[in-house]
């Protein structure tokens, strides 16, 4: 995500339907770890607030996470 293009940045006063919108339209490779902006997002924001969350997916695509 880059602030350089506001459409991909998160930002304090976006809407939780904002955010939810540019996390699925995040650029997030499967496999990769290293530079992935969805897994640092996850890593800095949602785990500076919580210890766990669930990835919701469908048993087509492996089940829950």
């Amino acid at each position: 995500m880059s602030k350089s293009d506001p459409d991909s940045a998160i930002f304090m006063e976006d809407t939780p339907k904002d955010v939810i919108a540019k996390i699925k339209k995040a650029y997030c490779p499967p496999g990769v770890v290293d530079n992935n902006p969805c897994l640092d997002y996850v890593k800095y924001i949602i785990f500076g607030a919580y210890t766990s969350f669930t990835i919701t997916r469908t048993l087509q695509n492996g089940g829950d996470k």
